[in-house]
């Protein structure tokens, strides 16, 4: 991969996403920028569904090098990138963009940026065994992650027909399933926006589990606070989204940042 950059420019980046304006990504990579002295420039953009690749298209040919991606748009952005990294291709998803001589590169940080969070809370998990509410982008991109770092992964989904297809495209990566309530576990994930505390009782939990939503701030209190009835340690999903920026900062620049110095 060749990338592209103007030493001479602030290198212009930003996010993609509909809605957008609650995003966190400016303040998140400014502060990664602060730390290798790089300029760069970080907007948002909120196009349409029919409107995203003409939007993609004007970004690109206008000078802008490298776009997160956000809801609803990373299987839209996985069709329009030109070049995939595997676990883009594991995932059927994108939420990294870079303008590439070779072409728009497509890639997938959301999984390894869970699973580095996970390593940089230093937990501890005995017997390895996850489940994962939801079915939908997200979740396969954690599933994934979860798979490759050795961990059973077991799938609970309104549509079990959905969490099937999903752990039948998986399952080359490792053990993953339907679950069942004979299974304890040592980590719960929630990829779903709401209700899902409602599957809390169903699982069966280890004495030292973890229960981790994607979500952060006001879309995590409701499951996290139902969790804590059945889970001793309860985190969000904002060290998932430092570490997923970390792991694009690193594509778009080579630089991986201290993740531990950022403050959001």
């Amino acid at each position: 991969m060749t990338q592209i950059i103007d030493p001479n420019k602030p290198l212009r980046l930003g996010v993609v996403g509909n809605p957008i304006s609650h995003s966190l990504s400016p303040q998140l990579h400014q502060q990664f920028a602060q730390q290798f002295g790089i300029d760069i420039f970080y907007g948002k953009i909120c196009p349409t569904a029919k409107g995203f690749n003409r939007v993609m298209n004007d970004y690109f040919q206008s000078g802008g090098y490298g776009l997160n991606v956000t809801a609803p748009f990373k299987q839209q952005a996985l069709q329009y990138a030109t070049i995939i990294t595997q676990r883009a291709e594991d995932s059927q998803s994108v939420n990294t963009l870079v303008k590439t001589k070779e072409g728009i590169l497509g890639d997938s940080t959301d999984g390894i940026g869970f699973v580095k969070d996970l390593h940089h809370k230093q937990l501890v998990f005995q017997n390895k065994r996850a489940v994962l509410l939801g079915a939908g982008g997200v979740a396969r991109c954690i599933a994934q992650s979860l798979l490759l770092d050795g961990f059973e992964v077991c799938l609970i989904n309104r549509t079990q027909s959905k969490a099937k297809d999903m752990a039948d495209a998986l399952k080359h990566l490792g053990p993953i399933q339907l679950y069942t309530n004979d299974i304890a576990v040592d980590l719960v994930v929630n990829s779903v926006s709401f209700n899902a505390d409602q599957f809390l009782p169903q699982i069966n939990f280890d004495s030292n589990a973890v229960a981790y939503d994607l979500n952060y701030g006001p879309k995590a209190e409701s499951f996290l606070v139902a969790s804590k009835n059945f889970t001793q340690q309860q985190f969000d999903g904002l060290g998932m989204l430092i570490e997923q920026g970390a792991e694009a900062f690193g594509l778009w620049t080579g630089k991986y940042p201290d993740t531990g110095l950022i403050k959001l």
